[in-house]
């Protein structure tokens, strides 16, 4: 599967089919108000002009991570300024993307939060794994503990400078890495073949 094309999504049939796919590949739901008044809510397209991905970059007041945050660990988290944040959201990726397309989808997003112009840039997840990459990244943690949809979430932010790492993240993990395991791959096919005639 090759995506061709890409585009910020502002209608609200683009955005209620952004919501749908998002919910069938997360299973986390997301208001469809909110993505109305989002930043940014870019699709990636593939050449049937199927949506295959894409993400929300919000800038807007109010934050959606920060309004998930028990009131009494917001009083004590230590928030940079929220008219100079961005945060980064509901990203999500057909499973038949390669590891070059999602580091490109990756790229993309450190594209548009720089052109929103803001200082600071907030992500969160409840998945680990997916903490443990982008802490990589974002290395102060904002909150981490329960939030009214999961039991457990960390949110974590950085500044433009911080996000440089994510470029050096991406070359290797989706880049350099994915292209080594490929070539590994092949080449145990390539053995297992010659090995069965």
């Amino acid at each position: 599967m090759r995506f061709t094309s890409t585009k910020i999504i502002k209608d609200k049939q683009g955005l209620q089919e952004f919501k749908n796919k998002y919910y069938h590949v997360s299973g986390n739901n997301v208001d469809s108000k909110y993505l109305e008044k989002a930043s940014i809510v870019r699709g990636i397209y593939n050449k049937k002009s199927e949506i295959i991905g894409g993400y929300v970059l919000n800038s807007n007041i109010p934050h959606r991570y920060l309004s998930d945050i028990p009131k009494e660990a917001l009083l004590q988290s230590k928030i940079p300024s929220k008219n100079n944040l961005v945060e980064g959201c509901c990203i999500w990726m057909n499973n038949e993307l390669s590891s070059f397309k999602r580091g490109w989808i990756y790229l993309l997003t450190f594209y548009d939060y720089c052109s929103l112009g803001k200082r600071y840039m907030l992500g969160a997840s409840i998945e680990p794994k997916v903490v443990k990459l982008q802490r990589l990244v974002f290395p102060t943690v904002l909150y981490e503990g329960p939030i009214a949809h999961a039991p457990w979430c960390c949110m974590y932010y950085g500044t433009r400078r911080h996000m440089v790492r994510l470029i050096l993240v991406i070359i290797f993990k989706y880049w350099v890495s994915g292209f080594i395991k490929y070539r590994i791959k092949s080449f145990k096919n390539l053995f297992t073949l010659q090995s069965k005639t």
